[in-house]
């Protein structure tokens, strides 16, 4: 299973689990058979009951994110970094940089040929890049646009935001907090479900198998 599959199963399950408990939270709220000490010791219980899952789910995705991350890092590094040692690559890369200088290479489609090879390579793709900026083959320099963009740090950081939500909304000492009275459980509950649909969106949309950004 890919770690997209994992981070939507867990927002998902845990969105369904959260909700259960909120509902039996809003029936002990709404009962007046309990008195007032009652009703928040019925509800600490609750809450505490649910305690372990919640730090499941917290743990659970966290661990997706961190191993996302690390998988992100080491295929970067293999595919530039990984290469510098490799002595037939560099030479052909040497000889294509030579023949975009040159003007040997003029044809939209030739270039976009010699991108996807290094597709992978951030490196080989901004010294590309490089060349192809400075060319007076008006064709060449316009070829500089069919370079994707180098998202490697944003993606980085859009993780890292993700695992700061994550943090925030999976943990028991906020449900904690917003169940202490009843304007801010109604708010606070129902924010937290629907932060868990906005995850799961922005997993859908904008990540990748393996949370790689998708342009």
């Amino acid at each position: 299973m890919s770690k997209k599959t994992e981070l939507i199963n867990f927002f998902k399950e845990f969105k369904n689990r959260y909700e259960t408990v909120q509902a039996q939270v809003e029936g002990v709220r709404n009962n007046v058979a309990y008195t007032e000490i009652g009703r928040e010791q019925a509800i600490k219980q609750l809450l505490d009951g649910f305690a372990p899952a919640v730090q499941l789910y917290h743990d659970k995705a966290i661990a997706a994110i961190d191993q996302g991350l690390e998988g992100l890092a080491e295929r970067w590094k293999k595919s530039s970094t990984g290469k510098l040692f490799d002595a037939g690559y560099q030479a052909g890369l040497s000889n294509v940089v030579k023949m975009l200088e040159m003007g040997a290479v003029t044809e939209k489609e030739d270039v976009q040929n010699i991108i996807d090879t290094y597709l992978e390579d951030y490196s080989a793709l901004a010294l590309i890049k490089a060349v192809l900026v400075k060319s007076e083959n008006i064709a060449l320099k316009d070829c500089a646009l069919l370079i994707p963009a180098d998202n490697r740090e944003y993606n980085r950081r859009i993780l890292g935001q993700l695992r700061d939500n994550v943090d925030q909304n999976i943990n028991i000492a906020t449900m904690q907090t917003i169940s202490k009275s009843w304007n801010s459980f109604n708010q606070g509950m129902t924010s937290v479900s629907m932060s868990m649909d906005s995850f799961v969106q922005f997993v859908t949309d904008r990540l990748g198998d393996n949370l790689e950004l998708i342009a």
